[in-house]
């Protein structure tokens, strides 16, 4: 243990565990304060795979002392932490060590380990005379999170020390459980305890809280001031409907003054959860002057749809700010300019967006066409048109899509486009004339292209067809069940199952039998739309071939048709060899009675796939409740697999 070279201290360290506890103690210690980390790592692991007696653990403990080596405080730390509950009772007794900075230590880790065993003698310490102990104690009670700790910690707040109200206010935080809102009232105009208070009301408050936070968002020191928009909008998540639209109707008052400024200053903050907040209040405050700010953070993907609900807010008055430096604007800029205005219907964009088309930039040119479809203005169509010969696919598919919504509005002129590309020789002009001709709602050009020579245009048209979902369309669904393409077989198979009407089975009985099983899976998925006792024979016969995928979704479509006949086919998924056939089963018969747990259970319990015995466990305990207690402990015992035993001990842990 005293050898210079690191390596050969580790290996010393690793043969300890061979001799008596009584033999090797004090060099575990020794070794847990070296001077190498790895060497302590190893003290420390090592120490663990043994059995630890009384007079190891209090040694543990008396190592906290060591101010002299941080390294092996800091090793008797992680020692006890792994200890876990085993350690309790004994660090219990050291929180009246008389050293204040042991009882400081052993009050972390007691919050760490979490053991609410030690909620009363924590309760106990934050009347400790040490500043820093009580304060740890309020800490780690609210690391635990349990709800006994929460009157103490009100009555604690009495306390006049702002340091340990801080810390037992972060503790109210944490627990989370509703405190009265005049247990704050005195504490609300101490500057020094403004944010934690407002933390404690984002967290705990209710209705009351409101007037306060409104205050808060105006407060002259920024910390403040954004802990109070946090709280507010945390507090706002968490109210009742009414009283939300309450919170919303007052946030539009704070129009034209300072703090809007002040708020648009902080959105530079690194603090993401902060930008967020203040960025979703700014929305819902809608004063123009946050226009191009909130611009700016559209580009986060995150923050988009709360900027988007500000420009509604602000409707008129912010669409005109973005016109004032749309001229200006880059290209990126543009983009997402237009965008805005296409999500809030802006007609006043119409010449703006015609000559955005002719933009040399293809994001611009997308945005533009696309943003024409969402405003509805038919007036753009003959550019729209141009914009399907488009060099770039992001803006042809984006002209298809705007010539899709116009379809009702600019029905004629779109009629024309639609016939023209389906006579087209090019295959992608075909394709794009059956998604215009579904928007019209019109089957017999559609039927002509079911007999295409394109595949891609064939399956076009079939879900095209599908999704007009009527009944004239089936005998075409039908014909493509025997097209030489799968993809479209596909389509045809799940399009089926959304037309109205179906009598004839048989073809979708059929196509359980087709070389792809992906055509089986659609057919199954079909039939299990349509229903009936013809559908449940057809599966049962299926099961007894059919495995993978196809398996799972015939198991998945017997749960979504229901019954008796149906659930006692899904138990044959069972005793499949297939690890995720039986885990599937699992889950279906999980959302039914328990009745199949006692010819299944424990045999699923020790099936050869872990992952199957991490499903069987989870499904007993939410069918049997308290009852899984006995089979999951037995199972327990011979349990190998570590993963297999966290999930069973997390069961178990909620009845214990």
């Amino acid at each position: 243990m005293n050898e210079p070279d690191e390596e050969m201290r580790r290996q010393a360290v690793i043969s300890l565990s061979r001799y008596p506890l009584g033999n090797s103690r004090e060099l575990f210690f020794m070794a847990m304060g070296d001077v190498s980390w790895r060497v302590r790592k190893e003290a420390v692991n090592a120490l663990l795979t043994v059995s630890l007696d009384d007079a190891t653990l209090d040694g543990l403990i008396g190592l906290l002392a060591s101010s002299d080596n941080a390294g092996l405080r800091n090793s008797a730390v992680e020692a006890l932490e792994r200890l876990e509950s085993r350690g309790v009772p004994m660090l219990l007794e050291h929180l009246k060590d008389p050293d204040h900075d042991v009882r400081k230590f052993v009050a972390d880790i007691l919050g760490n380990i979490g053991d609410r065993s030690s909620i009363p003698a924590l309760v106990e310490s934050l009347r400790d005379p040490d500043a820093n102990v009580s304060a740890a104690a309020a800490e780690n009670l609210g690391k635990i999170g349990d709800s006994r700790a929460v009157a103490p910690l009100i009555e604690a707040l009495g306390k006049n020390d702002v340091w340990f109200r801080y810390s037992v206010l972060g503790a109210l935080a944490k627990i989370g459980d509703p405190v009265p809102f005049a247990v704050f009232t005195p504490l609300i105009n101490d500057a020094l305890l403004k944010r934690p208070v407002f933390e404690c009301l984002g967290a705990l408050g209710d209705r009351e809280a409101v007037p306060v936070l409104l205050e808060g968002i105006q407060d002259p020191v920024r910390s403040v001031r954004e802990a109070a928009v946090c709280a507010l909008l945390r507090l706002r998540a968490r109210l009742p409907a009414v009283y939300t639209r309450e919170v919303d109707d007052l946030l539009p008052g704070f129009k034209g003054k300072p703090c809007v400024e002040q708020l648009i200053d902080s959105l530079n903050t690194a603090e993401s959860q902060v930008k967020e907040a203040i960025v979703g209040l700014l929305a819902l405050i809608g004063d123009e002057r946050a226009a191009l700010p909130l611009l700016e953070w559209c580009r986060d993907e995150q923050l988009r749809r709360m900027c988007l609900n500000g420009f509604r807010s602000m409707g008129e008055r912010g669409m005109k700010a973005l016109l004032s430096v749309f001229s200006g604007a880059d290209h990126e800029e543009k983009a997402f300019i237009i965008h805005i205005w296409g999500e809030m219907s802006f007609g006043g964009a119409e010449s703006y967006l015609g000559e955005a088309m002719l933009s040399s930039n293809f994001a611009v040119r997308r945005s533009a066409v696309l943003a024409a479809g969402k405003i509805g203005l038919v007036g753009l169509l003959d550019q729209i048109a141009q914009l399907l010969d488009d060099s770039d696919p992001d803006v042809r598919e984006g002209a298809v899509g705007a010539l899709v919504r116009l379809a009702s509005t600019g029905r004629e002129k779109v009629s024309a486009i639609a016939r023209k590309l389906a006579a087209s020789p090019s295959p992608d002009a075909r394709r794009d004339a059956a998604r215009l001709l579904a928007a019209l709602g019109e089957p017999e050009p559609l039927a002509l292209l079911v007999k295409d020579e394109s595949a891609v245009v064939r399956r076009s048209a079939v879900t095209a067809l599908a999704g007009l979902g009527v009944p004239e369309c089936a005998g075409n669904l039908i014909m493509a069940l025997v097209d030489e393409d799968p993809d479209v077989r596909i389509a045809a198979a799940a399009g089926l199952g959304d037309v109205p009407g179906v009598k004839d089975l048989q073809p979708l009985i059929f196509s359980l039998d087709d070389e792809d099983p992906w055509v089986r899976c659609a057919a199954l998925k079909s039939l299990g739309k349509i229903g009936g006792e013809g559908v449940l024979d057809a599966i049962e016969a299926l099961l007894e071939k059919a495995d993978g995928v196809v398996l799972i979704t015939a198991l998945e479509t017997l749960a979504g048709l229901g019954g008796d006949r149906a659930l006692a086919m899904v138990r044959k998924g069972l005793v499949s060899g297939d690890e995720e056939v039986v885990k599937s089963a699992i889950d279906i018969l999980s959302r039914s009675d328990s009745g199949w747990i006692g010819e299944y259970g424990d045999m699923l319990l020790r099936h050869p796939h872990w992952d199957v015995r991490c499903a069987m466990a989870r499904a007993m305990a939410h069918l049997l409740g308290d009852g899984a207690a006995v089979p999951l402990r037995k199972a327990l015992e011979t349990e190998q697999d570590e993963l297999v035993r966290g999930e069973i001990r997390d069961l178990l842990g909620r009845w214990s």
